[in-house]
C-alpha cells in the first residue's frame, strides 16, 4: 500500500478518478434538472410573449378599431356577434374567440375575472385562477406561473394580470348597461390572461439530451483516465530525471546535466526551469560577491569622506587652538601687571582689542568646524543606517553639499543647489545621500580630470508623490560608444588610476532598486554630463 501512496502515477490517477466519480455524480443528478428548468423556463418565457402580444393586439383593437367603430356608428361592439352582419366583437369577446383557435393548436388561453359579464357568471374559477386574480390584483406587474401533472401530461400555466389600458376600454366597461361594475379607471386590473402549455414532449426531448450529456461524459472520463495512465508513465520518468538533477544541484554539484529527451512542452519547460534555476544559482553567487563589493566601496567612499572631513577640521581647530593660548598669554600678562599695579588703562584696553579679536577667529573657526562635522554626522549615520525618515528637502541637500566641501574645494569645484524650500517628504536619506555624493566624485575624478575646476548643478524638484533631481556638470562628457556601459558594474575609463568601476552602477543599483526610481544618463565629449533621477516619495505610515 506504502509503494502505491508514495507512487506519483497513483497519486495522479487515482484522485483523478474519485474526483470525475463525483463529478459525474453531481452532474447526473444536476444536468437533468438544470435541462428541465431550461425546458420550462423556454415555455414559461414563450408563453408570456404570446399573452403580451394578446395585450398589445387588444389594446390595439380597442384604440384603433373598437372606438372608430363607436365613434361612426355603422357598427356595434358586442359579445354576440356571430352571424350579426352589423356587430363586431367587443376587445374580451375577440381574445375568447382566439382562446378558442390556440386550443386547436394545442395551447389553451383563458380571460377571466372576478366581475365577469352575466354570460359568464356560471364559470367557476379553479384554485389556481383564484390565486392568480388574488395575488395579480394586489401586483399587477407580478407574474403566476405553475406546473401540473394531468392524465401524465405536464402543463405549465401562466398568468399575468389584464389592465384597463386606454380610456375607450374603461368607458365601454363603465357604460354597458350589463357590467358588474362601473368604476373602472386607468390602470384596473380587469381580468386575468392565463394560457396553458402542454410541455410533456419538450421535458422528455430535455430527459434524453440529459441522458445522451451524462453518457458522453462517463466515456469521456473513461478514456481520459486510460490516457492519463499511460502518459503518466513517462512523465514520471522525465520527472524523476528532473528531481535527481535537482537533488545533485542542491548539493552542490553544479556541474550537472541533464538529458534533454522530453516529449511534451511542460517537460521541456522543467527543463528549461532547472536550466534557469542552476545559472540563477550561479548569478546569486556572483550578486553576492558585488554586493560585498559594493558594501565594501561604501564603507571605503564614507573612510575617504572621514579623511577629508578630519584634514579640513583640523585647520580651523588648529587656529583656535593658536587664538586660545593667545588669549591665555595676554590674560596672564594682565594678571601680572594688575598684581604690580602696574597696571592702567592703556594696558586694559589693549588687553579688549586682543580679546575681542581673538573670540573672533575662535568662534568662526569653531563654527566652521561644527558646521562640517554636524553634517558629516547625519550624512554618515544616514548612509550607514539607510532608514528611511522624514527630512527638508533642501536643508538636507544643503549638508550633503556642505559635507563635500573639503573635497569640491581643492577639487576647485562650485556646486549650484536650486530646491523647493520648506517640503518635507518621506524618504531613504542615507541612499539619497550615497547617490549625491558618488555623482559629485564622478564629476570630480571623471568629469573634471583634465581642466582645472568645474561647476555642478543640481536642481531639485518635490512633487506631492515624487522627488526629481537634475544633476548636469560641465565637465568633459561621456563618448557615445561607451555612454550604454557606464552604469555596468566595474566598468571604468580609470582602472591604472584606482578607479573601481562602482561609481555609477552603486548609484543606478539605488536608484532602480531600492529607492524604486528611475535614472537617465545624457552626455557627449565636450558636453558635460546630465543625470535625471525621479523616485516616488514614502508614506510615513510604512
Amino acid at each position: 500500500m506504502s509503494f502505491f501512496q508514495n507512487n506519483l502515477r497513483f497519486q495522479i490517477i487515482f484522485p483523478l478518478s474519485l474526483i470525475m466519480a463525483v463529478m459525474l455524480a453531481v452532474l447526473s443528478f444536476s444536468i437533468p434538472i438544470l435541462v428541465e428548468r431550461n425546458a420550462k423556463q423556454h415555455a414559461i418565457h414563450t408563453a408570456l410573449n404570446s399573452l403580451k402580444q394578446l395585450k398589445v393586439l387588444r389594446a390595439y383593437y380597442t384604440k384603433n378599431i373598437v372606438k372608430k367603430v363607436q365613434d361612426i356608428g355603422v357598427l356595434t361592439p358586442a359579445i354576440k356577434h356571430l352571424g350579426e352582419p352589423d356587430k363586431i366583437p367587443l376587445p374580451a369577446t375577440m381574445i375568447h374567440d382566439l382562446s378558442q383557435l390556440f386550443d386547436e393548436n394545442g395551447s389553451k388561453l383563458s380571460l377571466y375575472s372576478a366581475y365577469p359579464f352575466p354570460n359568464r357568471q356560471h364559470i367557476t374559477l379553479d384554485p389556481f385562477q383564484q390565486k392568480a386574480w388574488l395575488e395579480l390584483n394586489d401586483n399587477p406587474s407580478q407574474i403566476i406561473s405553475a406546473v401540473n401533472n394531468i392524465n401524465s401530461h405536464t402543463i405549465l400555466r401562466i398568468a399575468i394580470s389584464d389592465q384597463m389600458q386606454v380610456q375607450a376600454c374603461v368607458d365601454c366597461h363603465n357604460n354597458h348597461p350589463l357590467t358588474p361594475k362601473a368604476d373602472w379607471q386607468i390602470g384596473d386590473v380587469r381580468g386575468v390572461l392565463e394560457m396553458s402549455i402542454d410541455i410533456s414532449s419538450q421535458l422528455a426531448l430535455a430527459n434524453t439530451l440529459s441522458l445522451w450529456i451524462i453518457s458522453c461524459m462517463l466515456i469521456a472520463c473513461i478514456l481520459l483516465i486510460i490516457l492519463f495512465y499511460f502518459l503518466t508513465g513517462k512523465i514520471t520518468e522525465q520527472v524523476s530525471n528532473i528531481s535527481q538533477g535537482m537533488i545533485s544541484l542542491g548539493k552542490g554539484n553544479y556541474e550537472i546535466e541533464i538529458p534533454q529527451d522530453s516529449t511534451t512542452l511542460e517537460i521541456h519547460q522543467m527543463y528549461t526551469a532547472f536550466k534557469l534555476f542552476k545559472t540563477a544559482l550561479l548569478e546569486r553567487q556572483a550578486l553576492e560577491n558585488q554586493q560585498q563589493v559594493f558594501e565594501t566601496e561604501k564603507v571605503n567612499s564614507l573612510g575617504r569622506m572621514v579623511a577629508s572631513i578630519a584634514h579640513d577640521v583640523n585647520t580651523p581647530i588648529g587656529i583656535s587652538v593658536t587664538a586660545t593660548g593667545f588669549l591665555q598669554d595676554e590674560i596672564e600678562l594682565l594678571a601680572k601687571k594688575f598684581a604690580s599695579g602696574e597696571l592702567n588703562e592703556e594696558d586694559f584696553e589693549s588687553f579688549l582689542a586682543s580679546s575681542q579679536s581673538s573670540m573672533t577667529i575662535l568662534t568662526r573657526n569653531l563654527s566652521s568646524a561644527a558646521d562640517l562635522i554636524r553634517s558629516f554626522k547625519q550624512v554618515s549615520v544616514d548612509q550607514m543606517s539607510e532608514q528611511a525618515r522624514e527630512v527638508l528637502i533642501s536643508e538636507y541637500f544643503k549638508e550633503v553639499i556642505h559635507s563635500m566641501l573639503p573635497k569640491t574645494k581643492r577639487a576647485q569645484v562650485t556646486v549650484d543647489l536650486d530646491c523647493v524650500e520648506d517640503r518635507a517628504c518621506f524618504i531613504f536619506p542615507g541612499l539619497l545621500s550615497q547617490v549625491i555624493t558618488n555623482l559629485i566624485n564622478n564629476s570630480i575624478i571623471h568629469g573634471f580630470a583634465e581642466q582645472n575646476g568645474g561647476s555642478i548643478t543640481l536642481v531639485v524638484s518635490a512633487q506631492e508623490n515624487e522627488v526629481g533631481i537634475h544633476y548636469s556638470d560641465n565637465g568633459i562628457g561621456i563618448a557615445d560608444d561607451i555612454l550604454p556601459k557606464v552604469m555596468e558594474p566595474f566598468f571604468t575609463t580609470k582602472r591604472d588610476e584606482g578607479g573601481s568601476g562602482l561609481g555609477l552602477s552603486i548609484i543606478h543599483n539605488i536608484v532602480t532598486q531600492k529607492l524604486n526610481g528611475h535614472i537617465k544618463l545624457t552626455s557627449g565629449l565636450g558636453k558635460g554630463l546630465t543625470v535625471d533621477i525621479s523616485f516616488p516619495v514614502l508614506q510615513a505610515a510604512n
